[in-house]
């Protein structure tokens, strides 16, 4: 058999190939650059993300020929053989299979037998998971004391069934299911390699069914070259899958919108006559339903998705936010009851009228006050001066208010405000510490060392900003920058006073002739510490 499925030839080769698992692509370069190689892995993860295939390139990794790189040649001895499957010291084991103590101990006997002709004995065990508990304790004995020369690598698709204790002796990484935008650029790469024709919406279509499964997506493309015979379209896809083409489910959702049930009841006739997934088709129509609601919050988020964009704007245009969670929400609860229905289409269709009957006077009252008032050119100038005027008087407000501010909390007499605030001790110790910097739009800015700021919880805050506005008698907001050193607080100039004091004091010891006469006599010295000078009056 010369063909190779696609999700086997376009497995990735090194870490460059990996898709969608930078993190744990990056932590195992650095680790392998550094030399820093660790006893056991585990890698965790739906099917078909990478665990295995980053467990072969990882051995690949270790033993290539060139020597311990993130980048492996793949043209050597030992790389081509871990490729072909036929590498000596590379023992790949499905535990789905041979999960008994037996098996596990045999499999055991081996990892104390120096490699054969290599750095590191690699053993890589697949849904470690299903090993028997009497089959973990043996794992567990070996992995707490390994050979130096042997690397355990463990995938699994379940991480929460496998034993705490064997979980601590393992650096875990955990592989995230792909996008629909990783996995539909992964297929337009491997069609194009492939001379394979295909349009932009069964590219999305598969993309989708895969779930965040590359093998899946590539299985997928596998059956749909097959089904297409080689050229694949949205429609040819869908009918492949049970589903329905983007722009049929975005007619169904228009006229349940719109109120246009004649329309409604064509689609659905016309569904009917189609081999239709009913179960698929109400994921796909709940999949509608929550791009509209992505579309109406933030638009660029679904702009890379490939889809007919401006019919999502239409539908999202005519729905408010309400109105969109209650289509969902009808949606979710008909799904979890189409089974009970006498068949899934009736399950289907009663949830479409469902939805339309909590819509259509709605939309009867949104077109009447549409059509009651007109925009005129006269109305619209009167607006927008009101609405100029709104913000120049607001402009005013705001900078009679920033003005009030700086004369009350002003750069050179911060430590008198500062020492006028009614704080607690432990609050007032801490925001000693604190500079006045400026006011820009109601915000108070100051600053404070990294180490005090480190310390500054959300009550302090709290409190700091009440008695800022009790002061003031306006409300106003706080923001903290970091600095290196203070040169400006309250406390800062405390010390400095206390510093000068002593200095003064000092020279006056120092001018002393009675003092000078005893240290002279008795050969001493005056302490700092016992210096205590006379506060200013």
């Amino acid at each position: 058999m010369s063909y190779q499925v696609l999700a086997r030839k376009w497995r990735p080769q090194d870490f460059t190939e990996v898709v969608g698992q930078e993190n744990v692509v990056k932590a195992l370069s650095n680790a392998l650059e550094s030399d820093r190689i660790h006893q056991a892995y585990l890698f965790s993860g739906t099917r078909g993300v990478g665990k295995t295939t980053i467990g072969r390139i990882l051995t690949k990794s270790l033993n290539c020929e060139k020597g311990l790189t993130s980048q492996p040649c793949n043209r050597c001895q030992a790389c081509q053989a871990i490729n072909e499957g036929r590498f000596i010291d590379f023992l790949e084991v499905d535990a789905a299979s041979r999960r008994g103590v037996e098996e596990t101990q045999q499999l055991l006997e081996t990892v104390m037998h120096m490699p054969g002709s290599s750095r590191y004995k690699v053993y890589l065990i697949d849904e470690v998971h299903m090993l028997s508990k009497h089959s973990f304790n043996a794992l567990l004995k070996t992995l707490e004391e390994p050979p130096p020369h042997v690397v355990f690598i463990l995938a699994t698709t379940e991480p929460e069934n496998v034993p705490a204790t064997v979980l601590s002796r393992c650096l875990q990484f955990h592989l995230k299911n792909l996008t629909p935008q990783q996995l539909s650029e992964r297929l337009v790469e491997v069609l194009k390699k492939e001379k394979v024709k295909f349009d932009i919406e069964s590219i999305n279509q598969i993309s989708r069914a895969g779930k965040g499964s590359l093998r899946d997506c590539l299985t997928i493309t596998d059956q749909a070259i097959a089904f297409c015979n080689g050229d694949l379209s949205g429609s040819s896809i869908s009918e492949m899958l049970g589903t329905l083409p983007y722009d049929q489910v975005y007619d169904l959702v228009e006229s349940i919108v719109n109120h246009r049930p004649k329309d409604l009841f064509n689609d659905l006739r016309s569904i009917s006559k189609q081999s239709v997934d009913y179960q698929k088709l109400m994921d796909l129509f709940l999949e509608t339903i929550q791009l509209i609601a992505v579309m109406k919050i933030s638009p660029e988020s679904i702009s890379d998705l490939n889809l007919q964009i401006n019919r999502l704007k239409s539908l999202a245009e005519n729905l408010d936010h309400q109105e969109v969670q209650i289509l969902y929400q009808i949606g979710l609860l008909a799904k979890r009851d189409m089974d009970l229905a006498p068949n899934l289409s009736d399950g289907f269709e009663m949830a479409l009228l469902r939805m339309m009957s909590f819509l259509p006077e709605e939309y009867k009252d949104k077109e009447s006050k549409k059509k009651a008032t007109p925009k005129k050119e006269t109305t619209g100038l009167l607006e927008e001066k009101i609405e100029k005027g709104k913000k120049e008087s607001k402009k005013e407000i705001e900078n009679t208010k920033i003005d009030k501010l700086s004369k009350i909390i002003d750069g050179k007499k911060w430590n008198e405000v500062f020492n006028s605030l009614k704080l607690d001790l432990g609050t007032k110790q801490l925001l000693s510490h604190c500079s006045f910097l400026r006011i820009e739009e109601s915000i108070i800015y100051f600053s404070m060392p990294k180490d005090k700021l480190e310390l500054l919880s959300g009550t302090h805050r709290k409190k700091f900003q009440e008695s800022l506005r009790v002061l003031t008698h306006s409300e106003c907001n706080i923001f903290f920058e970091e600095i290196e050193t203070e040169n400006s607080s309250p406390f800062y100039e405390k010390k400095k006073l206390k510093e000068h004091e002593l200095d003064k004091a000092r020279e006056s010891i120092d001018k002393d002739p009675k003092v000078n006469h005893i240290l002279n006599s008795l050969g001493g010295r005056v302490v700092d510490s016992s210096i205590n000078p006379e506060k200013s009056s």
